[in-house]
């Protein structure tokens, strides 16, 4: 990184950076629901497919309440497969027993109070918002939000990179991204951040201490 072009504003995700790996959250749905991961991740890309999307992506959207998406999967599951939950609850379940990341929030916060702004960039759900909020409950380090449900725009879309800019525009530096998922890291590096994939909560806080 040129000396030029400081670091000048950290975005960070949410899940599976400041929450634990999402293979815990998928565990966590599928021991509610009875259902193997497999055969609930199959029922959900079926549903998203009928949107022309994948993945999450039709609640990362706001393309669809999380209460006719999670009718929509459960009709979708193999003949005879039946939940034992209303799968228009998943977020209850997908945020069951997971901790935040208190020593990267402190991270943040040290980074903040050097100058650095920060911001949160996550592609999240509405009905998932109130279980966020409870987990973030007094942490005031972000300077701004960019919330997928909220714009249409979900990582990895160059979009959502070029929205965020407009919040908090890194001037005479560079914007760097801390996200669990390679493709969003590439993603942002191809619009001209630094991209930080988080892995393991110590390494990233040394690779952010050398980087900003």
């Amino acid at each position: 990184m040129p000396d030029s072009q400081p670091i000048t504003v950290v975005w960070c995700d949410f899940g599976g950076v400041l929450t634990p790996a999402l293979g815990n959250a998928m565990q966590e749905v599928s021991s509610a629901s009875g259902v193997a991961w497999p055969d609930l991740w199959a029922a959900a890309q079926a549903v998203a497919r009928e949107f022309g999307l994948s993945g999450l992506q039709p609640l990362e959207l706001g393309r669809v309440s999380q209460a006719a998406w999670g009718a929509r999967v459960s009709a979708a599951l193999p003949a005879g497969t039946v939940s034992a939950v209303d799968l228009g609850d998943w977020g209850d379940y997908w945020y069951r027993n997971r901790p935040v990341n208190t020593e990267l929030i402190a991270e943040l916060e040290r980074i903040s109070s050097a100058g650095v702004a920060v911001g949160m960039l996550t592609n999240s759900v509405l009905e998932w918002e109130p279980h966020r909020a409870r987990m973030l409950a007094g942490v005031g380090v972000f300077a701004a939000h960019v919330r997928s449900h909220e714009i249409d725009l979900a990582k990895p879309d160059p979009r959502i990179f070029e929205y965020a800019d407009r919040l908090l525009p890194p001037r005479e530096g560079l914007g760097l991204l801390i996200d669990d998922l390679a493709p969003n890291c590439a993603a942002a590096e191809r619009h001209g951040w630094v991209g930080l994939q988080h892995v393991d909560t110590a390494e990233t806080i040394a690779r952010l201490r050398a980087l900003v």
